[in-house]
């Protein structure tokens, strides 16, 4: 897939102490791991440096171009992130991804009136994440749509019942049988789901685009998650590059039981060690070494086993 992120090395950067290296594949590329072990950390550092066009190899360059993705100020370490993508470039420096998307966990376009306007002439604390979707989110629609982004954007109308339309500084869900309703009325599952159609809708999810996906799972009813994984997939079979990070085995194990033999799939089980982050890696989620999901959900049916045999008895 063009543009798509190969491999990245971090060095001395937030969590990530020491050097820390991981190879991506074009397709799906699954983050599971604690709280603290850098997944999301991961995904913005992977983010800013589709966003921006230059190196991360100083402190004043990661300052400048890498912490506003993190809502911090500055760093005092000596960091470097080096990358490589699949068109060859050199591991330092590359043309920006035009349609780099990033989701963060929580719900942006209820929030929408006024924000943008505040944030150009405020300091608030919302890092560059939530003012890149809100944005992405109000541009204009294309006028062509892809048969792949007609696909997927009939499937999630089904879903929620309705489009995202965006007037008057304010997102709306048109509904057949209720009309216009605020973005804000909806139920913050639906929200979710209503904010990835305004994108793929804007133009942003097309072939060569990247998408990374902060817990998707979040306010997701546990039925509607096989139909969320299957819609990634099918944007990925589309050509987009997607990283996905999770707490739920439930995402973690549909991804391998919906894909397809054109779907590239990759785990990642990140674990915080005393000198550092290191990742498991897998294309199979069974073929994990580790997997603080797997061994949550075994905990899980232990104590449930253990509890119907105590009251058995």
């Amino acid at each position: 897939m063009a543009n798509a992120i190969t491999r990245v090395v971090i060095k001395d950067f937030l969590v990530f102490r020491g050097e820390f290296a991981a190879d991506f594949c074009p397709g799906v590329n699954v983050l599971i791991g604690g709280n603290g072990s850098g997944k999301t950390t991961l995904m913005k550092v992977l983010y800013a440096v589709c966003c921006e066009k230059t190196e991360f190899d100083s402190i004043e360059k990661m300052n400048t171009h890498m912490l506003p993705y993190f809502g911090a100020e500055q760093i005092t370490d000596d960091p470097t992130v080096a990358f490589s993508f699949s068109d060859g470039s050199a591991t330092t420096i590359h043309e920006k991804i035009p349609n780099a998307v990033f989701i963060p966990t929580d719900d942006m376009l209820s929030h929408a009136k006024g924000f943008l306007a505040l944030n150009n002439e405020r300091k608030i604390a919302f890092d560059q994440t939530f003012v890149d979707v809100l944005s992405k989110a109000e541009l204009g629609e294309t006028r062509r749509i892809t048969p792949n982004a007609a696909s997927v954007l009939d499937n999630i109308k089904g879903i929620i019942g309705g489009e995202v339309i965006y007037e008057n500084d304010t997102f709306y869900i048109i509904k057949e049988k209720l009309g216009k309703l605020p973005f804000s009325l909806e139920a913050s599952g639906f929200r979710k789901l209503g904010l990835l159609w305004k994108l793929l809708r804007n133009g942003l999810l097309e072939s060569g685009s990247i998408l990374f996906w902060d817990e998707p799972e979040a306010s997701i009813n546990p039925e509607l998650i096989p139909v969320l994984v299957k819609i990634l997939l099918e944007l990925q079979t589309g050509g987009v590059q997607i990283f996905v990070a999770t707490h739920s085995y439930d995402v973690a194990r549909w991804f391998e039981l919906n894909k397809m033999t054109d779907n590239a799939l990759r785990y990642f089980n990140l674990r915080k060690l005393d000198d550092g982050i290191v990742a498991d890696v897998a294309d199979e989620y069974t073929e994990l070494e580790n997997s603080v999901l797997r061994d949550a959900d075994d905990k899980l049916f232990k104590a449930v086993v253990s509890n119907s045999m105590g009251m058995t008895e």
